[in-house]
C-alpha cells in the first residue's frame, strides 16, 4: 500500500524511516519540501520516497553534479521536473516488491502532475538494479560524484517515454493490480 504523508504521525514516521536508512548508508540528512509518501508491506511501514519540483535557482548542490547539457535541458521544462529524494527502504524489506511500489508510484505521481522527467542522485549498485530489472531508459546526466557523504550518479528518467509504453511493463501490470486491492 501507498499512502501520501498527511498528519504529523505520518511525519514523524516517514522520517524515521528514511533517517534511518540514511544513517546506514552513511548520508547525510538533508531536509526539502515536497511530497511525501510512505510505503507499506505485511501492515508494517517500510520505505519511504518524497518527490521534490526541481528549480533550476536553488540546485545548489545538485548543479555540481549535473553535466552541463543536462542542466540546460532542465531549464527547459519549468515545473514539469521533479527530483526523488528521500527513497530508503527498511533493510528486512529490501528483498521485497517495495521496489516496484516506489517505481510504481513515481510514475503515477509523474503522470498525475504532468510531469516530463523525474531526476535523481542514486547509489551505484541501485542504478544498475533499475537499469537491468525496469528494462527503461535510465539516463545518466552527470559523472560519479560524491554528494553529502556518498558516492551518487545523477540519472534522468523521462516519463514520457515510460507512459506511452507502461503496458508493457509487466511490474507495473502487477503492481497495479495489487495495489487495487487496498
Amino acid at each position: 500500500m501507498i499512502v501520501q504523508v498527511s498528519t504529523e504521525k505520518e511525519k514523524a514516521l516517514f522520517d524515521s524511516i528514511w533517517m534511518k536508512v540514511w544513517d546506514e548508508k552513511g548520508f547525510e540528512h538533508e531536509h526539502a519540501d515536497g511530497d511525501c509518501f510512505l510505503f507499506y508491506a505485511d501492515g508494517k511501514a517500510a520505505g519511504t520516497v518524497q518527490f521534490v519540483p526541481y528549480r533550476n535557482e536553488d540546485g545548489g548542490d545538485w548543479q555540481r553534479v549535473l553535466n552541463p547539457d543536462a542542466a540546460d535541458r532542465l531549464r527547459r521544462y519549468p515545473g514539469q521536473v521533479f527530483m526523488i529524494d528521500k527513497f530508503a527502504i527498511v533493510k528486512a524489506y529490501r528483498s521485497s516488491s517495495l521496489l516496484d511500489m516506489l517505481m510504481f508510484s513515481l510514475f503515477e505521481y509523474a503522470e498525475k502532475g504532468n510531469q516530463l522527467y523525474a531526476i535523481a542522485l542514486l547509489d551505484p549498485l541501485l542504478y544498475r538494479l533499475i537499469r537491468f530489472q525496469y528494462h527503461f531508459k535510465v539516463e545518466k546526466i552527470g559523472a560519479r560524484a560524491m554528494y553529502k557523504g556518498a558516492e551518487v550518479i545523477p540519472i534522468l528518467m523521462d516519463s514520457r517515454y515510460f507512459l506511452s509504453r507502461k503496458a508493457e511493463f509487466g511490474w507495473y501490470r502487477e503492481t497495479a493490480a495489487a495495489l487495487s486491492r487496498y
